[in-house]
């Protein structure tokens, strides 16, 4: 029986006009693109795919049924009784075929709704299911394999993929222009594309083209390779399929120089007369076994379950300046893509036009690109296309392979009386939104804005920092940003598939490196606040999507990372011995040490593994990882809180802010730290502190504490530096430094998500206040937190269960608040001043006093700030931060054995610039690689240190003789002789306190000598990312504040 001719099809028989009826039919996450919509053609991903539905009513029995091309009937739930939206298929489909799918759903009357009906197709499932082999091509090369077609074409796919990057044409026609293919991820896997081609193929003649690029292939200094397969049905019923084989062969493109990052060359009279070889026998390849060694090519080849990376719109390029041979250019707004320069017209033969992309116009009215250089560049420019002209009409400026992060576009070389029309492609993966928010804030709205733009311009097959000098898949801005991105864009299959990446990126020992996917050798270090987009990422997508095959795929990696994280745990019991800390909080105004927010990032890992193993049903599992829980919260209590004085860690923002979302302080101790919080806020003008580490933090404990308004009135201080300056200038999207400086090379990117993202998150799950409390919606929370300055606001969400609204509008001091609940969720509402209430299926009303504080205008004595920060004095100093400046008063600093000292007015370390102690900074040097740098103290008086409780020095590695693992250290020498010795942690880009406890100490009230020097890491030669020669000790350091406390040690 087919599903064509099956009675039951019929809408006449049992069906009721009012049954519930599903829509929007989805396979693996993903709507079905009909023909004509695009050339690609979304194939299942999975071998079983997963198909689910929408339904606005109340539903008590679904049937599925799956049949295929000819209608044939291959599958079938059955009535199944239950209101669930979705349903794995559990049998074997075959490779390369079209299914038809139909569901109808039984309403509570026993009436049966319409059938509602989709299709898909589905393509090789695994390697064994190509024809095709893997080709290495040189780069830069195009691939031809011609054929001969006898008979009429019924439907044509060409399935692609590479490592590297592929530009495909049929008969000379592009198939994926505007694209990025393959996506990008680890080497031991390949993604492929399916691309519908029926409409270019001819009779007779064809030619498959494959032209090759490195692009971050270009990392392994490896030739690219290619993995294509044309397969061809005919109205018969039998197949073609076309593969570079033996008949293949190779010749150069028009592409003569790709140095990825740098300029992309075009000469298109290379391939005016081509010089065709046949493929060498060598350039096939046999895969690897289960290997991500880069050196062979993989064996695991998946369909690629993310949206496509292509070109999504194009705008206008506007000539805002011109010069001898030079245009400028400006998009409006920072985008990512690539710029198109049409030449109407013809230029003399041979002249090179160049197209440079950059953020930023410096004074001279010309592109600068000084912000988006690295200080390995060389003198090289960055974002650079260039074009060798024909001298026949037709010539555009174009990248193939490239794409660029830019708002303006310098064109250099073009005649003065060349006529030309410009536009951008806007480029990158294609996510959808699911939800909207609109209010009416025009900071708010402007927010949101740059938040869509910004992350938007950072995702190309995977999430990146920037599109500009790195477009890598750094993990710590999405740590920052995992829950705006999953609020607000359709992000199920991206983040599956990157999950999939850190997965396949996981060290031996568990670590998980700070780049995922990455195919250089060796990885980065582990950082648990990094990392910690593992665990939030999995959270969230199990609680937007419900997708438990996939939390049971992640867990084992994901309790590997736990554990690894709690083997960083010092004797103390906090996590202080972690592979490394990225800028201890990456640009932050103010540090936070880094044991104290690797301590909460693990925290937060173990509560989200806990959870996840209590929703797969391990309730053994998930009370041992809660167990670990309270002893990392009783060992930070113990080691980082003084509660006599209130004080946690430094007491920076991001300290009290990590105590409070990781549940270390709570009750009124979190109170205390919050206060502390806003307090510094206000003092710095309504400004934040925190970098990429603890932002997230410092918003989720003000919200958490119910000081959403101190937020609020971030927004609005246009002042650099701080988010209100983000949203008052720059080219449109949030930068990766608080502040912008345009000589910055290294950090001054104008384009990264992961500081203001974060406020956008806040709007969601703070203003809004809506938030997933279990998988997939079927619980969600409603608590919105009024701010002054905001009257109205309207959520529209897409869910798995259907449409969630809320909207408020606050008149006198009251706000009316509508909310829609979906079929099959439950919300809890928690407004304030009312009791929290649980609300089914339906709209719903509500009207409460909306209380809210007053907006905070800083005052003239805010504090003044100029780069680099200052650092303010540690919340557990209490004596003398002053003992360097009195040393080099006194002129009783000096450097031992062959050792040198420099004294500086400051220090500001670039490209990662962080607060600076007040007063001098001395570098110590020693004289040879066998000595270790010493700076020594000759007090003129014994110092007298009986009422203190420890000394301190602050010591900055930003050297290029230290290395990683060097391990400062304070000594005391007291007029009798004894001594004591501490040492601390080195961390790079940022100033290290090492501080060494007296309490207990005899020679404490006579101290006649103190020195500061590193040792040498007892690993150094194994050191990859900082290396140093067997038997050398670290070359020097920077010397800041020395000081003495008489208060309990917090850090």
């Amino acid at each position: 029986m087919t599903l064509q001719n099956d009675p039951r099809t019929d809408a006449s028989a049992g069906v009721h006009a009012g049954a519930p009826t599903p829509f929007g039919l989805l396979i693996d996450g993903r709507a079905h693109r009909g023909e004509g919509e695009s050339r690609g053609v979304d194939v299942a991903i999975r071998s079983h795919p997963r198909l689910s539905w929408r339904v606005d009513e109340s539903r008590t029995a679904y049937e599925v049924e799956v049949a295929d091309e000819d209608g044939d009937r291959v599958w079938s739930t059955g009535r199944v009784e239950s209101s669930g939206t979705s349903v794995t298929v559990d049998t074997t489909l075959s490779p390369r075929q079209r299914y038809l799918v139909a569901v109808r759903l039984q309403g509570g009357d026993g009436r049966w709704s319409p059938w509602v009906r989709s299709e898909f197709e589905t393509g090789p499932s695994t390697l064994a299911d190509w024809q095709a082999e893997w080709i290495s091509v040189p780069a830069r090369s195009r691939l031809r394999r011609s054929f001969e077609l006898r008979k009429p074409v019924q439907r044509g796919r060409l399935y692609l993929t590479g490592q590297g990057l592929v530009r495909s044409e049929i008969n000379g026609e592009a198939v994926n222009a505007g694209h990025l293919d393959p996506t990008r991820t680890d080497a031991g896997r390949a993604l492929y594309r399916c691309y519908d081609v029926g409409d270019i193929l001819a009779a007779g003649h064809n030619d498959l083209d494959l032209v090759v690029a490195m692009g971050e292939w270009s990392r392994t200094g490896l030739e690219p390779r290619v993995l294509a397969e044309l397969v061809i049905w005919h109205p018969d019923g039998t197949r073609t399929t076309i593969v570079p084989d033996t008949e293949a062969v190779v010749s150069a493109s028009r592409v003569t120089l790709e140095d990825p990052f740098y300029v992309e060359r075009h000469d298109a009279a290379v391939e005016a007369d081509p010089c065709w070889v046949p493929l060498a026998p060598s350039a096939r390849l046999a895969p690897a076994d289960e290997s991500d060694d880069p050196a062979l090519p993989p064996s695991v080849v998946e369909p690629d379950p993310t949206p496509p990376a292509h070109v999504v719109s194009r705008v206008p390029l506007v000539e805002i300046g011109r010069s001898a041979g030079i245009r400028l250019y400006d998009a409006g707004t920072n985008i990512a893509g690539r710029s198109r320069i049409e030449v109407l017209g013809a230029l003399p033969r041979g002249t090179r036009v160049r197209s440079i992309h950059g953020e930023h116009v410096g004074a001279d009215g010309r592109l600068d690109t000084t912000n988006l250089m690295m200080p390995f560049d060389d003198g090289r420019e960055r974002q650079v296309v260039e074009w060798l002209a024909t001298g026949e009409p037709g010539d555009v400026v174009e990248a193939w392979f490239a794409y660029h992060g830019f708002r303006y576009v310098e064109v250099q070389g073009l005649p003065d009386d060349a006529d030309v029309h410009a536009t951008a492609g806007i480029l990158h993966t294609d996510l959808e939104r699911s939800g909207r928010i609109t209010t009416g804030s025009p900071t708010i709205e402007r927010l949101l804005e740059r938040a869509e733009r910004t992350l938007l311009n950072n995702v190309h097959g995977v999430p990146e920092d920037c599109p500009t000098r790195e477009q890598s898949a750094w993990t710590g801005d999405t740590a920052s940003v995992a829950e705006y991105e999953l609020a607000a864009f359709d992000t199920e299959n991206f983040f599956a598939k990157w999950i999939r990446d850190l997965l396949t990126s996981q060290a031996a020992d568990g670590g998980l490196p700070a780049i995922a996917p990455d195919v250089r050798s060796p990885r980065l270090p582990a950082d648990p606040v990094w990392g910690a987009a593992l665990h939030r990422v999995l959270l969230g997508h199990w609680l937007h999507y419900g997708d438990e095959l996939l939390v049971r795929e992640a867990l084992p990696g994901l309790r590997r990372w736990a554990a690894f994280q709690l083997s960083c745990a010092d004797d103390t019991g906090v996590i202080a011995r972690s592979p490394i800390s990225y800028g201890h909080d990456w640009l932050a105004l103010e540090q936070t040490p880094p044991e104290v927010h690797h301590t909460a990032a693990a925290i937060d890992c173990l509560l989200a593994l806990s959870r996840l193993e209590a929703e797969v049903g391990d309730a053994a599992a998930s009370a041992t990882w809660w167990e670990h829980v309270e002893r990392l919260r009783a060992a930070a209590r113990a080691r980082f809180h003084d509660p006599d004085r209130g004080v946690f860690a430094n007491g920076s923002q991001g300290a009290y802010a990590a105590a409070i979302d990781a549940g270390i302080l709570t009750g009124a101790d979190a109170e205390q730290a919050a206060e502390r919080i806003e307090q510094d806020v206000r003092a710095r003008g309504n400004r934040i502190s925190g970098g990429f580490a603890t932002t997230r933090t410092i918003v989720r404990a003000l919200t958490a504490t119910g000081r959403s308004q101190v937020v609020a009135d971030m927004l609005e201080q246009p002042a650099e530096p701080g988010i209100g300056a983000m949203l008052a200038s720059g080219p449109g999207t949030f930068w990766e430094c608080w502040w912008i400086d345009p000589t910055n090379t290294g950090t001054g990117s104008l384009d990264h998500v992961g500081l203001g993202g974060v406020f956008a998150g806040w709007v969601w799950h703070a203003l809004a206040g809506l938030a997933p409390t279990s998988a997939g919606y079927r619980t969600f929370a409603v608590a919105p937190q009024f701010v002054a300055g905001l009257d109205d606001l309207h959520l529209q969400t897409q869910t798995p269960l259907g449409t969630i609204r809320i909207a408020y509008r606050i008149v006198d001091d009251v706000a009316t608040i509508e909310l829609d609940v979906p079929v099959g969720s439950l919300a809890t509402v928690v407004l304030p001043g009312t009791a929290t209430r649980e609300v089914a299926a339906g709209r719903h009303e509500f009207r409460v006093a909306a209380l809210r504080r007053e907006i905070f205008v800083p005052g003239a004595d805010s504090e003044k700030w100029t780069a680099p920060s200052i650092a303010p004095r540690a919340g557990d100093v209490t004596g003398s931060r002053g003992l360097l400046a009195e040393a080099l008063s006194d002129g009783t600093l000096h450097a031992q054995g062959l050792g040198a000292l420099q004294t500086m007015a400051g220090l500001n370390c670039m490209p990662i610039p962080h607060a600076q102690p007040a007063g001098a900074v001395v570098e110590v040097t020693s004289g040879r690689a066998v000595d270790p740098p010493i700076a020594r103290i000759e007090f003129l008086h014994p110092l007298d240190a009986s009422d203190a409780t420890f000394l301190y020095a602050l010591v900055d590695l930003c050297d290029d003789r230290w290395s990683r693992g060097s391990r400062p250290t304070i000594r005391l020498i007291a007029s009798d002789g004894s001594q004591l010795l501490a040492a601390g942690t080195s961390w790079p880009a940022g100033w290290n306190r090492v501080a060494v406890d007296v309490e207990e100490w005899q020679g404490r009230s006579s101290i006649a000598a103190l020195e500061v020097s590193l040792l040498p890491p007892g690993d150094a030669a194994e050191d990859h990312v900082m290396p140093q020669g067997a038997g050398e000790s670290p070359g020097g350091f920077h010397l800041g504040e020395i000081g003495i406390s008489q208060a309990h040690r917090t850090w």
